[in-house]
């Protein structure tokens, strides 16, 4: 039994010697990044239910010279999504909306009619290119949001991209139609269905369903700034006045696709009620994990490339770390990305409020570490 002791004893040792190790040598490669370009960004890993490595960089507004904390706030962008589907999710648990259903039971003046619930959730529905075909012809002298892009498309009657469920096509849009389908079924606003039915019962007392995404417009003394890196002056800019993304203005009150904030503590809160199935039973967030599979295998985009998307994530494999569900945000200034990796129980937390052509392969090298 004594040995046995001494073993067991050994093994614990090695693992948290070989934690710490990793944990080292995540900051090392953090260090050396900053070091080059400066780094504004909150980064959280997340082990077996525990903070396993937390770590700020760089300003929360860098005109000020307010350092970014784990107490600040970051507009999410399309990390947005899952909560969005999730809503839809809830809905669906309550018996009050089906996933195949078309989209027109719900939302009549809807002038597509053969596009259903789930194409919307899984990026299948078809719709329009928003960015090409869309926005050039809104009103840039006012802020348009869900209601202004569905009214364009009843009006115009753009032809649909794909058959819906054949093919991937990346759509907000389609989940700014889900956030609306929300609040007519719910009879509250988008804001208040997710407060009530998410945030208040996890107690994330941090995050935000804002119904815009103008950062003028949000009233948050937490929320940290997106910056641009300018290489000339070797500082920070605010993002939002600079003039290639003039659009935050003009497309300032659309919601449900990218307009949460939230902290990185709340996002871990996030990852453990999906852990533990807090909100909604496991068979229900089996589904929405799930890839989606057009004729019975997973649906691919224009190129033919396979895609492995559900409701609000995306998947794929790695050899040392299994199964990866993941989603990335992007708003001007902000750069995003969570990774759960149930199979080992880990969660992988990285929000930045400033842009680098480097923040990709930085977030990759980390998760080789892991």
């Amino acid at each position: 039994m004594k040995y046995r002791f001494i073993i067991f004893l050994l093994a614990v040792l090695n693992i948290d010697f070989c934690s710490g190790q990793n944990a080292d040598s995540i900051r090392f490669v953090l260090d050396s990044a900053n070091h080059q370009i400066p780094l504004s960004a909150n980064i959280l890993i997340v082990k077996n239910g525990q903070r396993f490595f937390e770590k700020s960089y760089g300003y929360a507004d860098v005109e000020k010279h307010k350092i970014l904390t784990a107490n600040n706030s970051f507009q999410l962008a399309s990390i947005s999504k899952q909560f969005t589907a999730y809503g839809i999710m809830i809905l669906k648990n309550k018996g009050i909306i089906a996933y195949d259903s078309l989209v027109v039971k719900y939302l009549p003046e809807f002038p597509y009619r053969n596009i259903t619930i789930r194409n919307l959730l899984t990026h299948t529905s078809g719709l329009p290119n928003f960015w090409n075909d869309i926005r050039p012809n809104l009103d840039t002298l006012r802020s348009n949001g869900n209601n202004d892009v569905l009214q364009y498309l009843i009006k115009n009657q753009l032809p649909l991209q794909s058959l819906p469920g054949s093919r991937f096509e990346y759509c907000d849009i389609g989940y700014d139609f889900l956030a609306t389908i929300i609040e007519r079924l719910s009879g509250k606003s988008y804001e208040q269905f997710m407060r009530q039915n998410i945030f208040q019962p996890l107690k994330m007392n941090d995050t935000y369903a804002y119904l815009v995404t103008d950062i003028r417009r949000i009233r948050n003394n937490k929320l940290a700034i997106g910056n641009i890196w300018d290489p000339a002056k070797k500082r920070f800019l605010y993002a939002h006045l600079q003039p290639k993304y003039n659009f935050v203005f003009y497309l300032g009150d659309f919601y449900g696709d990218g307009s949460l904030v939230s902290t990185a503590r709340d996002l871990a809160a996030w990852n453990q009620a999906l852990t533990n199935c807090t909100l909604l039973p496991y068979e229900v967030q089996k589904e929405s994990m799930t890839p989606y599979l057009y004729a019975g295998k997973p649906v691919n985009d224009k190129n033919g490339k396979p895609v492995n998307v559900g409701f609000g994530w995306f998947f794929f494999q790695t050899p040392k770390l299994g199964n990866v569900i993941t989603h990335g945000g992007g708003h001007p200034g902000n750069q995003h990305n969570i990774f759960r990796i149930p199979d080992k129980n880990l969660t992988f937390i990285f929000l930045s409020n400033s842009e680098s052509e480097d923040h990709q392969k930085l977030v990759d090298r980390i998760l080789q570490l892991l």
